[in-house]
């Protein structure tokens, strides 16, 4: 099928482009309102108003109808609903920061592809292609991995909530009480729903755009090493020819690092935020699954929920990791390519190149720790400290016994 014709590698013989790899998240971005068209200007302006429309109700009525809900209707929540409501709005507030910045930086994600287009152009033997093609496909599975993560997470809350007769989120709605029946019920539930993917969408386009060009990063890496490994391989080719070359390798080094510094300054800030949270909104879920009375299919929502808060982090801090490593890959190829016999200027280049390649390409959060699996795990061990003081203090217990002895007064 067209629509999903870049999930797989492309043959050898089709060009393809570093650009392809960023197909699913631009159409993300269009479908969201981030991306306006160039012209006319009366689709821009129309255009325009979707953008203010998403943004209305994914950054300022998710989390403000959440919040109200808690004043208006505090005494109608069961601990249960009462945990699924406040774990969304707590990552509400992270991704009105990180969705905020996102979005005013997008210029960024298309200056990357504007430096990485030259790349691109040295990829000449079968087996530099197949790099590429791979790399593409990859990132284009990855993006429809998490929106299918993302998006499956909003589906099975809507209908698990509906099916035990309450609505999911329950976002205060001043047009629709859904407790006064059925048809209001599924009419208020599908308004949050859209409202929710609107928000889970614009997540969604935070938490991937890392993903995405760290994996090109990654992919045009291993371009390089592979390009290492056949200087001076070539019996037929020059000094001056074997010179270039390694020039070109250097020049490409550079871009790849240029390009690690255009997204720098965005990435350490939404995972900043990211980390902020991510610790409270696992406790919650934890503590929902944990210590009260819940459905099967209502579990399976929040472990839905806390896969989905997981795949914000992990996978991103993964990926530095790798890359870390795959400068290290690149400094062993150089230093055992074939440089033994070459000339002065040669030699005095490699060493040049040497120097450079070993400082490795690290990212960091907030520009305080590094962005790595390690700090991953240390900042989701903090719902482990919150699951603790809940046990310790019976909170649990004490919340459940003060919900019913509220209900027999009544």
């Amino acid at each position: 099928m067209p629509l999903f014709e870049r999930l797989e590698p492309a043959p050898l013989g089709q060009k393809v482009t570093s650009l392809d790899a960023c197909v699913y998240f631009y159409r993300t971005a269009f479908v969201m309102g981030w991306l306006p068209p160039k012209n006319p200007a009366w689709q821009r302006w129309i255009y325009s108003l979707w953008t203010g429309t998403t943004m209305l109700l994914g950054l300022i009525y998710l989390p403000l109808g959440l919040t109200l809900t808690y004043v208006v209707h505090f005494d109608k929540f069961m601990p249960n609903e009462f945990l699924t409501s406040l774990q969304v709005d707590f990552n509400c507030i992270g991704n009105v920061i990180k969705a905020t910045m996102t979005f005013s930086q997008m210029w960024r994600m298309q200056k990357m592809n504007e430096l990485m287009a030259p790349l691109d152009e040295r990829c000449v033997t079968p087996s530099q292609r197949q790099l590429l093609h791979d790399m593409v496909a990859w990132v284009n599975r990855m993006m429809v991995f998490f929106l299918a993560m993302y998006l499956g997470f909003s589906t099975l809350n809507l209908f698990t909530s509906v099916f035990a007769g309450k609505a999911p989120w329950q976002l205060y709605n001043p047009l629709i009480d859904w407790r006064q029946g059925v048809w209001q019920l599924w009419v208020a539930s599908i308004m949050e729903y859209f409202v929710v993917c609107i928000g889970v969408m614009q997540e969604l386009l935070s938490d991937t755009y890392a993903i995405v060009f760290i994996s090109l990063f990654r992919g045009h890496l291993a371009i390089l090493r592979d390009r290492i490994k056949n200087l001076r391989m070539d019996p037929e080719l020059s000094e001056e020819e074997n010179y270039k070359q390694l020039v070109a390798c250097i020049q490409d080094h550079r871009t790849i690092v240029q390009c690690t510094e255009v997204i720098r300054p965005l990435l350490s800030t939404t995972i900043f935020a990211q980390f902020m949270l991510v610790g409270i909104v696992l406790g919650l879920a934890a503590f929902n699954i944990l210590f009260f009375p819940n459905t099967f299919w209502m579990i399976l929502a929040n472990v839905s929920f806390i896969l989905a808060i997981c795949t914000e982090t992990f996978p991103c801090c993964m990926l530095c990791e790798y890359i870390i490593e795959d400068c290290s890959n690149l400094t062993y190829a150089l230093f055992h390519s074939n440089w033994s016999t070459a000339n002065r200027r040669y030699k005095s280049a490699l060493i040049y190149f040497l120097h450079r390649v070993q400082q490795p390409i690290e990212f960091k959060a907030g520009a305080i720790f590094p962005i790595s699996v390690q700090s991953n795990i240390t900042v989701a061990k903090f719902a482990f400290s919150i699951i603790t003081v809940v046990k310790q203090m019976n909170l649990g217990e004490k919340f459940l016994n003060h919900k019913v002895s509220g209900e027999q007064e009544l």
